[in-house]
């Protein structure tokens, strides 16, 4: 016996230019990839009989990732997702749940010799901003943001002293050395209320100002004060999640050419390499 207990189906890797067209030629751009999945209890039939006639093809939930695009107006891609999750589950009475899942590339405006931010000319960053919208009926959507490979390195103010030794242990402790590492964090609101574009601004400036401006004892140290640092200066984020690989920079051996390491030639090492990741909710005191 067989028994079908989960499903779920949909378009992936929809991509999307959108261009919104302010006055005197001021544009706005969204660059994304979109995947979007519905649920429904109805589903199952095509799944168990082979019945489609409640199966939304997979080509009108393209279209309408391209339709919902260029006739919402939105400021954001969490608005976006919003408005996407609402109009499928007002088209198609039978769908219970629908999971909006974005990956934004970021453009910068470029700014010219005379210092002016161009209106319509733009440089791509390296990061990436993740957008998952999860809209399920007779309740208000679930809305999680947050960024990909945001790439950062400090050449010192940073240790890693007191870590237990064993049989096993042959790293050195030090007070000083490089610290790297490829930022990938999420975050969960607990209100609908929020300027999202400025919340995935100052979740950036959380990470600058922490990493550049504190002394980090561990990985794990740093983890914390930034995602503590985002929830005490946005009272909208609920939670964060954060993963910091440690990306080793080891000081070259000079021993073995008889030169002295005056700790200003590194090697970086790409593999194996630490990973650090952490949650970290609101507080809510008790009255």
């Amino acid at each position: 016996m067989a028994t079908l207990i989960d499903n779920r189906y949909g378009k992936a890797r929809v991509r999307v230019l959108r261009v919104f067209k302010g006055p005197n030629e001021y544009h706005k751009v969204f660059d994304f990839d979109c995947r979007v999945l519905l649920r429904g209890a109805e589903f199952s039939e095509t799944y168990l009989t082979g019945d489609n006639s409640k199966v939304v093809a997979t080509d009108t939930m393209k279209n309408t990732v391209y339709v919902i695009a260029q006739k919402e107006e939105f400021k954001s891609l969490e608005e976006y997702g919003i408005l996407l999750g609402k109009h499928f589950l007002a088209t198609y009475s039978w769908v219970n749940g629908v999971e909006v899942v974005m990956r934004e590339n970021q453009w910068r405006r470029i700014k010219t010799s005379n210092g002016k931010e161009q209106a319509h000319s733009f440089q791509r960053d390296r990061e990436i901003h993740s957008v998952t919208v999860t809209s399920s009926r007779d309740k208000s959507p679930v809305v999680v943001s947050g960024i990909d490979d945001l790439l950062i390195m400090k050449t010192t103010q940073s240790g890693f002293e007191g870590f237990h030794r064993d049989n096993y242990t042959s790293l050195k402790e030090t007070k000083d050395r490089i610290f790297a590492t490829v930022v990938t964090a999420n975050w969960t609101y607990n209100t609908l209320s929020v300027d999202y574009s400025k919340v995935f601004e100052q979740f950036k400036l959380s990470v600058f100002d922490i990493f550049a401006q504190t002394y980090s004892r561990s990985v794990q140290e740093t983890l914390f004060l930034i995602a503590k640092d985002v929830i005490s200066k946005v009272p909208q984020v609920e939670q964060v999640h954060l993963s910091l690989p440690n990306k080793h920079a080891f000081g070259f051996d000079f021993s073995r050419l008889n030169i002295e390491n005056n700790q200003t030639v590194f090697q970086p090492v790409e593999e194996p390499s630490g990973l650090i990741e952490g949650t970290i909710k609101r507080s809510h005191s008790r009255l």
